[in-house]
């Protein structure tokens, strides 16, 4: 893994505040989620409109999604 999904609230909603390139997803953060913070569309986790990752595997322990970035669309990114 490349590192923690990480997200930062702010006034009025959230930010994306670091996109790892591969990560893992748990459970408990997909059924916490709200609607509009996270969606899941076939094998694709969109996160708030800014990143899009794809399911790659389950990862047994501790149990979660591994997930590989698909598209970053943050300013931030788009910066570098």
């Amino acid at each position: 893994m490349d590192g923690d999904l990480t997200i930062e609230k702010i006034p009025g909603g959230f930010r994306v505040t670091n996109a790892p390139r591969l990560t893992c997803i748990s459970l408990e953060v997909l059924a916490d989620a709200c609607g509009h913070a996270l969606r899941v569309n076939g094998d694709r986790i969109i996160i708030g409109d800014q990143v899009t990752y794809q399911v790659t595997a389950w990862q047994a322990s501790p149990p979660g999604l591994t997930v590989a970035l698909l598209e970053d669309r943050r300013e931030e990114a788009k910066k570098t």
